[in-house]
């Protein structure tokens, strides 16, 4: 992903101006701790409007378009977030291979087919489950591009 506006030093506004309409960030705002993810619409000297991602059981409940508008004094924190499918792809590798590993340790007969079995069985449900989770809580996040 190129996004050279983006390069610059954190602290500089015009970096966040230069983000596309619909790069995936992460907004820390005011005295909450965690970021919001959301997709950037526009951005102006003194606001960012962006539509927040609903991911999980949230995602069936709340309107698909649902937009939060910062100003800029109050945002401490943005940074550049990959895309959904990159965050599963992700959680899906590491919980498959935690899955095959645990799977090899916990045959019942201790034998190389339990092995196999078990580390096929556990390494796909570690991979749906890594998915599923990493999808809606990124692990892996983009570097950051203001803060103040």
């Amino acid at each position: 992903m190129l996004i050279p506006s983006a390069l610059a030093q954190t602290g500089d506004w015009q970096a966040v101006m230069g983000l596309a309409p619909g790069t995936n960030i992460s907004v820390k705002a005011g005295h909450f701790f965690a970021h919001t993810l959301c997709t950037v619409q526009h951005v102006t000297d003194d606001t960012l409007v962006c539509e927040r991602i609903w991911n999980g059981p949230a995602s069936f409940q709340v309107p698909s378009v649902h937009m939060f508008t910062y100003r800029r004094k109050t945002v401490r924190e943005v940074r550049l977030e990959h895309s959904d499918k990159s965050n599963a792809a992700i959680g899906a590798a590491i919980g498959a291979g935690a899955g095959a590993a645990i799977g090899t340790t916990v045959g019942s007969h201790n034998t190389p087919d339990s092995r196999q079995v078990g580390a096929l069985l556990l390494g796909t449900l570690g991979g749906v489950m890594g998915g599923v989770f990493a999808r809606d809580f990124p692990i892996v996040h983009g570097r950051v591009v203001y803060k103040q």
